[in-house]
């Protein structure tokens, strides 16, 4: 019988992991951050796992601050399950909560644990190039991530992979090596091993200004990688003619040359100079217009050869 699980969480990753979760271990209760302001009309919008948990049908509870929010803490109190699901809540748990349940507060956090502690882990791992890093199931503490490590498995990220595809595949992993202890491990049988801080780092939240192109500083792999990592969200982007072109699919290019920024069309499509290589560009997004073909954009804009991007 799956031991009796409590979930909170907030982000996509988080909604993701409810929806496998509840395949086979139905949350007792889920807990997610209140709607806030978003988008470009600043309105108010639930959490994607407050929209998961209505969906699946599961008792869903809110809170501003949980740390501040002693009603909420009592009422977590008086219905603590054997663990506590803590999956991209963004917000930090601290006692009482941490020890409510008998196994603690239990996070699936897609990084390889001392390193890339933090909110982006996915994101600055694709953005730095590497071709694995790992889910970590640990138990909270009252560190950022720095909590004993339940189980660790590899994760690979192959050159296609963007922030999508790999959250997917990070979620499933995560999950289901956490169903394997919730539904078929007794909680006796449960080995938490201490995290080492040797090697730790952090990936902090992306700020917008990292979306910006260098064309002068950054290299054509440099630039790909930071389109795979935040392309999606919260955008890459340089200005062309004075307007912004968000670029959304890229590729590197065969050989290079020429002034850093600098244009030309091959095959139709435009190939831009970089501090080091090339960057052909395969989807764009002209500012106010919808995405489309690059190679439609450059023949639609008459794009010349030798024309600037800053």
């Amino acid at each position: 019988m799956p031991l009796s699980v409590g979930f909170m969480g907030s982000g996509r990753f988080a909604a993701r992991c409810l929806e496998l979760i509840s395949e086979r271990a139905r949350p007792l209760w889920v807990l997610t951050n209140v709607p806030r302001e978003a988008g470009r009309g600043m309105k108010l919008q639930n959490t994607p796992v407050f929209d998961a948990a209505r969906s699946l049908g599961l008792p869903l509870y809110t809170t501003a601050r949980l740390s501040t929010d002693a009603e909420r803490v009592e009422w977590l109190k008086a219905n603590a399950p054997d663990a506590i699901l803590v999956i991209d809540f963004g917000q930090m748990i601290k006692e009482p909560v941490l020890s409510m349940a008998r196994l603690g507060c239990i996070n699936v956090h897609p990084s390889r644990v001392p390193q890339y502690r933090g909110s982006a882990p996915l994101q600055r791992a694709i953005m730095d190039g590497l071709s694995s890093t790992a889910v970590s199931i640990f138990r909270l503490d009252a560190g950022m991530d720095t909590g004993p490590l339940l189980a660790q498995p590899e994760l690979e990220i192959s050159p296609s992979d963007t922030l999508s595809t790999l959250s997917e595949k990070a979620a499933k992993l995560g999950c289901e090596t956490l169903l394997r202890y919730i539904c078929d491990v007794p909680a006796d049988g449960w080995r938490f091993t201490p995290q080492s801080g040797e090697g730790a780092s952090f990936a902090p939240k992306i700020d917008k200004s990292e979306g910006k192109v260098n064309w002068c500083e950054e290299s054509a792999k440099k630039i790909f990688d930071k389109i795979r990592g935040i392309g999606e969200s919260p955008g890459v982007f340089c200005t062309v003619r004075g307007k912004r072109l968000r670029i959304r699919g890229s590729e590197v290019a065969e050989g290079a040359g020429g002034e850093p920024g600098r244009c030309e069309i091959v095959g139709g499509f435009p190939v831009v100079s970089c501090a080091r290589g090339a960057l052909k560009l395969t989807e764009v997004q002209p500012e106010g217009k919808k995405t489309l073909p690059a190679g439609d954009w450059a023949r639609g804009a008459r794009l010349e050869k030798g024309e600037k991007f800053t």
